[in-house]
Order: structure tokens, then sequence, then C-alpha cells
């Protein structure tokens, strides 16, 4: 699963929120778990993305031409709450500290197994990228 945004501005280009894996504490990722030598099955839906604010470059990035890209792994608790750190640097402090302060403002919706919230995890990339 992909989202991706576009922020064009002196062409700007804010191009990718990947999810690129996901994890629950107890649970396998992904739909229906069944547990062996009971008639019981579970089932897993992953934590959503509700609130997706893009960044705010600042105009002395706009003058730079540029593309990078690093890897975040969020940590939703069972209420919605959650917190985020980089896993890979973008190469710039000033970029990785933009990425930051936005993957903050996130929301998500958590994780459930049949129905009762449980606490997961989401490994995102995000990809910059400043054109002339």
């Amino acid at each position: 699963m992909g989202r991706f945004m576009h922020l064009v501005s002196k062409k700007l280009i804010f191009t990718g929120i990947a999810v690129l894996g996901i994890s629950a504490q107890g649970a396998f990722a992904g739909g229906p778990m069944l547990k062996i030598g009971t008639e019981e099955s579970s089932y897993y839906r992953d934590a959503e993305i509700v609130h997706c604010p893009k960044p705010e470059i600042p105009a002395e990035l706009h003058e730079q031409c540029f593309k990078s890209c690093c890897l975040a792994k969020f940590t939703i608790k069972q209420d919605g709450v959650s917190s985020v750190k980089l896993l890979s640097s973008t190469g710039s402090t000033e970029v990785d500290e933009i990425a930051v302060s936005t993957l903050q403002r996130w929301k998500f919706k958590p994780a459930t197994v049949n129905g009762k919230p449980v606490e997961s995890a989401k490994k995102i990339k995000v990809e910059f990228e400043v054109e002339e």
C-alpha cells in the first residue's frame, strides 16, 4: 500500500509516503489468524492513517536542487497516539528535522484484533525532491 502526496511550489515535490512494513504486538499483519487447536479465529486490521499533513519546506531549500529520502518508524498505541523515529537519514539534518516534525503531526486509527485496539508499528519511506 502506498500513499503519495505532491507539494509543488517552484517544482518542489514531496513525493512520497510508502508503507514499507507493518507489525502488531502479538498478531500477524494482514488478515485472518487461526489459533491452532481451536475453532476460534482472529482478524487483524492494520492501523489507518487518518491525518497526514504535508511538510512545510523553508524558502532557502527551494533554492537548492536535491532528491532524498528517509525511513521512519511509527509506534501506534492502542489509543491511536503515535511516536515516530527516523531509521535512516536524508543526509541533511535540516530535511530530517522537517520530516520528523511533519510525521509527529500525523494521526492514526489504531490497529485492531477482533475489533479491539492493539499496539502496532509502521515503517514509512518519505521522499523529497526539489527541481529547478
